[in-house]
């Protein structure tokens, strides 16, 4: 399938398209590797899917038919405009660039080789590795990604309180 970044289409599949993919890591430092990759659009394919599993964003979606969460309506940039609902925001963009790059250290949705084991024993010696699920896999969304996707998303991102004594 080819790589398809048009907003809002029905067989859309990417958040980005491989121009504006080498357009950012010519800019970005320690982008070697996506250099060297052969299969670029699957990359941005397979980081916009994942994003899309795994984040849940706010608002709604504009149309029943697009086949990417973005564009949505009822979300609002950093000083409190609302998106268009016909654009992605930058961030997600940013995301999908960054998930790419993560994506070629390692797969991050496949299953951690210890999933679904609490120890192992062999004579004296004990590993323990979790509590059986999948809590050994590494973060499928890098912590960076979910940074840079804060304010879009219901996940609480890392934040600074400030406590008033009355």
């Amino acid at each position: 399938m080819a790589l398809n970044a048009t907003v809002g289409a029905a067989d859309a599949n990417s958040y980005v398209t491989l121009a504006e993919a080498n357009t950012y890591f010519a800019d970005r430092a320690h982008a070697e590797a996506w250099e060297d990759v052969d299969q670029q659009p699957q990359a941005l394919i397979t980081a916009s899917q994942a994003i899309d599993w795994y984040v849940t964003w706010k608002g709604q979606r504009v149309t029943g038919t697009q086949s990417m969460d973005w564009p949505r309506v009822g979300v609002l940039d950093k000083v409190g405009v609302e998106y268009p609902s016909d654009v992605v925001p930058p961030d997600v963009k940013t995301a999908t660039y960054e998930m790419a790059l993560a994506s070629l250290e390692a797969d991050r949705m496949a299953d951690s080789d210890l999933a679904g084991l609490s120890e192992v024993r062999a004579a004296s010696l004990m590993i323990k590795t979790d509590d059986g699920l999948y809590n050994t896999k590494p973060d499928t969304i890098p912590d960076h990604i979910w940074k840079i996707l804060d304010g879009l998303t219901t996940k609480s991102g890392i934040g600074v309180v400030r406590l008033v004594r009355a």
